[in-house]
């Protein structure tokens, strides 16, 4: 899931990025300029004391009048305690029309505090009745959230007419926001069935979660659009979404691959979505099987959401060409992490969207090959997570929707590849999703999975990286003249134990590689080999940044292993940009800037010196927008973006 600011982006993020709430310019990766208050904070045991075995929802949607109507049915088990009444959310704008139950009398339906309904109901239910109740209800959906919940759009330019929702919401605490159309509760631990008939406009197309099992065409005018999900899903996936489709299907079996594009973009649509099956596959090889009948993307105005068997996907991000593969990338593997394993605690959202977010990488792994791997994880992730800051932890973050959780819980998944091995790691992922499939996790649950699978404890890990600890180490190097050198942290707070690899060079001639164990308390290091240079974590696995000692140049300290850019700052910026890149070796960089529609804001070129290097742009004259911003040698392009704010 992405949001609507941005801190770094992929070449083109997310996201969301965490998710996207621009309409008329391209999506970007999440950023964070702080929390807005939430519209109530809802606490979970307070409307959740019971299980949702099932919902039924049977509605017709007036994109016309921006209405619904119909009813939700509801089957629930009575498992935790003995109640005399249902605790249900749902928006006032709604009117209930009437409650009616199969199994119990329903005795009177009030609407006590905001957006709340409470149906009574006799005789009393026991602890292992089971509770069957259809509430009918019409309306306009209130805008409950700057993102989330269900909203109308009359068609614009290349937009049509469109119904959807989204059921995340980015200023809500808890966030699930369906309770805009939706009677249904907040706790992500009640996975429930789903079945949906959406009678719509015979000229629009219905999606919901599910399979599709018909579309019946009626004599006045509408078409039911009948959907069953067999699959246990927290209420949070559960979506609909009504427009002027085009069905393109991409696999007609072992899952259904259909993606519900806009007439508009189908042209665009057929490369957009192209790498789709072969990263679902590749996907299901490392982490277990697809699990549910379907998979696809359906068009919408505002951004991705990882809606159970459908994504809702920004439309803007449907163009010519491969931009946003990281994007399907990262919407597509939630359907592991998220849909399939979710969260138990949204103190552990990370579990959910830092997954996904490093599945952008992952995704670039297996369908582009490991030099884009890198290349994503280097500009990308790391920058991001290194511009987060370290303002809190990644359990229990101050902001949910942020790069605390989304990149920087992304680069712990990279470093936990590095310190357990790519066999131990995936069959980790592995066996999770199959201890908790169609259930919840905690992190102290996933750390135990990976524990039984390193055969030690990684308890030092996840309490500097997850639970204790914030920021990354800030290494500073200098080498000695007895063939020693020494690596020390020069951050506040955090100090980090760690597994670091390390080259040893003697000219231009690698010597040796080794990987030596990084202690706050061991700073001198005694190689045997000689060398008079070294090169600290060349392949890109440790989020860090490299600082050289006061008195010693940087090329006679350190030999990067790589062109590559290490941070844009601040992002968003107003008016002046800092980049900062590692250059080999002496070399002409030239950088160029980009607005969203491809004209060029500036050039500059500088020769860069063997080390750590920066450029400044001052962007007083240009308007306010994403730019995309690329550092080119005469063998390499690396590429980020910011957003100038004023």
């Amino acid at each position: 899931m992405y949001l609507f600011l941005i801190t770094l982006i992929p070449s083109l993020l997310f996201a969301g990025y965490p998710r996207f709430l621009q309409t008329d310019v391209e999506p970007e990766k999440s950023g964070l300029l702080g929390c807005r208050q939430p519209r109530e904070r809802i606490l979970d045991d307070t409307l959740h004391q019971f299980n949702a075995l099932k919902i039924w929802s049977d509605l017709d949607y007036d994109l016309v009048n921006s209405l619904i109507s119909g009813n939700a049915r509801l089957l629930i088990a009575i498992d935790e305690v003995s109640l005399n009444q249902l605790d249900l959310r749902l928006v006032a704008s709604l009117e209930i029309d009437s409650v009616t139950s199969t199994t119990h009398d329903v005795d009177s339906v009030r609407r006590d505090g905001l957006d709340s309904v409470q149906i009574f109901l006799s005789p009393e239910m026991a602890i292992g009745d089971t509770v069957d109740v259809t509430i009918y209800y019409r309306g306009t959906p209130a805008i409950i959230d700057s993102w989330g919940g269900m909203r109308f759009g009359q068609a614009s330019g290349w937009r049509p007419q469109i119904c959807y929702s989204m059921g995340d919401g980015l200023d809500l605490e808890p966030p699930p926001a369906n309770y805009s159309w939706l009677p249904c509760f907040a706790d992500p631990t009640d996975k429930v069935l789903w079945e949906a008939w959406l009678r719509v406009p015979q000229d629009r197309v219905g999606v919901s979660a599910g399979i599709r099992l018909d579309s019946v065409a009626n004599p006045d005018g509408t078409s039911i659009w009948h959907y069953r999900l067999d699959q246990p899903v927290s209420t949070y996936l559960l979506f609909v979404s009504v427009s002027e489709y085009e069905i393109m299907t991409q696999r007609d079996s072992n899952p259904v691959i259909e993606n519900f594009v806009y007439p508009s973009r189908w042209t665009q649509a057929q490369i957009h979505f192209e790498p789709v099956p072969q990263c679902l596959d590749a996907f299901a090889a490392h982490f277990g099987p697809y699990v549910f009948e379907r998979f696809g993307y359906n068009m919408t105005r505002i951004g991705d959401m990882e809606h159970a068997t459908c994504v809702s996907h920004y439309d803007a991000a449907v163009v010519n060409g491969r931009t946003y593969d990281w994007l399907l990338f990262h919407e597509l593997s939630h359907h592991w992490w998220g849909n399939w394993v979710t969260v138990a605690d949204w103190r552990d959202l990370w579990l959910n969207e830092g997954f996904a977010t490093y599945c952008e990488a992952l995704g670039m792994e297996w369908v582009r090959g490991e030099e884009e791997f890198r290349n994503y994880v280097r500009t990308d992730l790391q920058p991001a997570a290194r511009n987060a800051g370290n303002a809190s932890t990644i359990y229990d973050p101050d902001y949910y929707w942020g790069a605390i959780v989304y990149e920087k819980g992304a680069c712990v998944l990279h470093m936990l590849r590095w310190v357990m091995g790519d066999s131990l790691f995936f069959s980790s992922l592995r066996d999770y999703g199959q201890q908790f499939a169609f259930a919840n996790a905690t992190t102290v649950e996933f750390q135990s999975v990976c524990e039984s699978h390193y055969d030690s404890t990684l308890q030092w890990f996840f309490d500097e990286w997850v639970f204790e600890g914030t920021g990354y180490p800030q290494f500073d190097i200098i080498l000695e003249p007895t063939n020693t050198f020494s690596l020390t942290q020069s951050q506040s707070g955090t100090q980090f134990s760690m597994p670091v690899e390390i080259e040893f060079w003697s000219g231009d001639q690698l010597t040796s590689t080794d990987t030596v164990w990084v202690n706050p308390e061991l700073a001198s290091y005694d190689p045997d080999v000689p060398f008079d240079s070294v090169s600290l974590d060349p392949r890109g696995w440790i989020l860090k940044t490299l600082h050289y000692f006061p008195n010693v140049s940087a090329n006679d300290a350190v030999r990067p292993s790589d062109f590559e850019i290490s941070s844009a700052y601040p992002n968003p910026f107003n008016p002046t940009l800092t980049v900062s890149y590692e250059s080999p070796r002496p070399q002409p960089v030239t950088m160029r800037a980009y607005n969203v529609q491809g004209q060029l804001a500036v050039e500059k070129t500088a020769l860069a010196s063997a080390g750590s290097n920066t450029l400044v742009w001052n962007a007083e004259h240009q308007a306010s927008g994403v730019y995309v911003i690329q550092l080119s040698t005469q063998t390499a392009t690396r590429t980020v973006k910011a957003v100038l704010l004023k």
